[in-house]
């Protein structure tokens, strides 16, 4: 990507031993501030603004970075690349039901303060692009979709083998438990039918226990660094990845799917990730969020019999991944 100084507030857990870049510095709200006025940077990009968790600290920022261009350098850009896709109403209220004047007005709000403060931005997927240009204004802001398609790993087998693999969170919104329910099934259904399990969290020691039943078809192996996890990736021929929404919680592109991508994997999941569209069109499985529950066993069965060959899925992959393309745009 582009060179730059990135300054983050704090780590996230699944960062593990990774030795950070010395580009990378660690600060609180008042030394970014301090950090944006004293740079010469012509460039500024910012988490996207419907992070909502994440907007009064947004907004702080980049009303300090227009400021600055009064002073400073008025050639100066603030951008943000944006994958979000959940609806308004449960972004901003994930319990309630917002009022329909409310929720245009908050509609309207927010997007008077993307098109007051952002210049350009870069969408990840489709879906996002169509939320935030659902805002008032915002479509009059410079903008670009680049879906965040991966370009094809160095490393992609020739031939798919049975053998599935589901990478995240071990709790409801990634929908372990689902892919607990089904694979009984596809042990019945497919021969040689083995499933891998990578991550950590509250269902675990669940995990743990129900692949112990069945080693010989079920391997469970914890959280491992990102580097382990492509070697496992190159074993597989499909990914499973059967998201679910949760409050204001969407699976927004999907990492494991970007990857499994990448290594030639079909992939199985549902209508709630921004790629579904681009993944159906390419001869994909994807599942209706609502119909997860009886669909997925039958689905991933189909997948591990006839996937798709690793070939045909990197050939449909562009050489740049879609995020450096958008990256590229944005800093150009």
């Amino acid at each position: 990507m582009v060179p730059a100084i990135t300054l983050y507030f704090s780590e996230k857990y699944d960062l593990g031993n990774t030795v950070l870049d010395a580009s990378f510095r660690k600060v609180n709200l008042l030394q970014a501030l301090k950090f944006i006025v004293l740079s010469k940077a012509k460039i500024l990009e910012v988490p996207e603004p419907l992070w909502v968790r994440f907007l009064p600290k947004n907004l702080v920022i980049l009303t300090v970075w227009r400021l600055s261009r009064l002073f400073k350098d008025r050639s100066r850009l603030a951008v943000t690349y944006a994958i979000e896709n959940n609806d308004l109403g449960r972004l901003l209220t994930p319990k309630l039901k917002l009022p329909p004047f409310a929720l245009r007005f908050a509609g309207a709000f927010l997007g008077v303060v993307i098109n007051t403060l952002i210049d350009r931005i870069a969408f990840g997927s489709a879906g996002s692009s169509a939320l935030y240009n659902s805002l008032m204004r915002t479509s009059s802001v410079s903008q670009c979709l680049f879906e965040e398609i991966p370009a094809p790993s160095e490393f992609v087998s020739e031939t798919a083998t049975p053998r599935a693999i589901f990478i995240g969170e071990l709790d409801d919104r990634k929908g372990i438990n689902h892919v607990m329910d089904a694979w009984p099934h596809v042990e019945e259904t497919v021969k040689g039918a083995t499933l891998t399990i990578i991550g950590g969290g509250p269902y675990s020691e669940r995990v743990s226990n129900w692949c112990n039943q069945r080693p010989d078809t079920r391997i469970y192996l914890g959280f491992l660094p990102h580097q382990e996890v492509n070697q496992h990736l190159r074993e597989c021929g499909v990914l499973v990845a059967p998201s679910r929404r949760s409050g204001r919680w969407r699976e927004q592109i999907g990492l494991p799917i970007a990857e499994g991508l990448s290594h030639g994997l079909t992939i199985v999941t549902t209508d709630e990730s921004g790629l579904a569209s681009w993944l159906a069109a390419n001869g994909h499985t994807v599942i209706k969020e609502a119909q997860v529950e009886c669909e997925l066993a039958d689905a991933l069965s189909s997948a591990l019999r006839e996937p798709l060959t690793p070939f045909a899925v990197t050939k449909s992959l562009p050489p740049v991944p879609g995020r450096i393309q958008a990256d590229r745009w944005l800093h150009r």
